[in-house]
C-alpha cells in the first residue's frame, strides 16, 4: 500500500511538471546556477570569516553542554567536544567567540592594509617628484579638483584618499603585480 502511494505521488509530481512554463523554468535555472557559480567559483571568503569558522569549528569540537555526550566523546565513542560547559557559556563560546574573533581579525588585516598603503603611497609619491614639471604640474591640478570634490561633500575621507593614492600610482607608472591586487582585493 505505501509502494502505492509513493507511485501515485510520484506521477502526479511529472503530471504537474509537464504543466509548468518550460521557459520560466529555463530562466529560473540559470539564475539559479549563476549564484551558485558565483558563490563556489568566484567568490573567496574574507580572511576574517575564515577565523570566524574555524573557531566555531573548535568550539564545537572542544564544547559541549550535555554531560552525557561529553562522556561518550571523551570515551572516543562520538564526535564532537569533551569539555562540558553551561548552556549560557557554550552560547557565548558559539556564537559571540567567533564574531569576536572575525571582527579582531578584520580590524588587524584593515590595519596593515593601510600601513601597507601609507608607504606605497610614500613611494609613488617620492616618483612622481622625480618626474618633469608639467607631469607634476597635471597631477597638482587635479588633486585640486578632487580636494575640491572633497570639501564640497562628494566623496568621503576614505574615497579621496584612496582616489589620491590612485592618481600617484598612476602618475609614478609603478603598476602592482596582478597576484598582489588580487590579495589585496580579497583581504578588503
Amino acid at each position: 500500500m505505501t509502494m502505492d502511494r509513493l507511485i501515485g505521488f510520484l506521477i502526479g509530481m511529472l503530471q504537474r511538471f509537464e504543466k509548468w512554463d518550460k521557459a520560466k523554468l529555463a530562466k529560473e535555472l540559470r539564475e539559479l546556477f549563476y549564484f551558485i557559480n558565483k558563490q563556489v567559483f568566484k567568490q573567496i571568503p574574507s580572511i576574517s570569516a575564515v577565523g570566524g569558522i574555524l573557531v566555531g569549528a573548535w568550539v564545537s569540537s572542544t564544547f559541549t553542554t550535555s554531560r552525557f555526550k561529553g562522556t561518550l566523546a571523551s570515551f572516543g565513542m562520538i564526535k564532537g567536544g569533551t569539555h562540558v560547559v553551561s548552556p549560557a557559556t557554550y552560547r557565548f563560546l558559539s556564537i559571540f567567540l567567533p564574531i569576536i574573533t572575525a571582527g579582531i581579525t578584520a580590524y588587524v588585516i584593515q590595519k596593515t592594509l593601510k600601513t601597507y598603503r601609507e608607504k606605497q603611497l610614500d613611494r609613488n609619491m617620492a616618483r612622481v617628484a622625480s618626474l618633469g614639471q608639467e607631469v607634476q604640474a597635471e597631477l597638482r591640478e587635479r588633486l585640486t579638483l578632487l580636494e575640491k570634490a572633497k570639501e564640497a561633500g562628494l566623496l568621503s575621507a576614505g574615497e579621496y584618499q584612496t582616489k589620491r593614492a590612485n592618481l600617484y600610482q598612476a602618475y609614478s607608472k609603478a603598476l602592482p603585480s596582478k597576484i598582489e591586487e588580487f590579495i589585496i582585493k580579497k583581504l578588503t
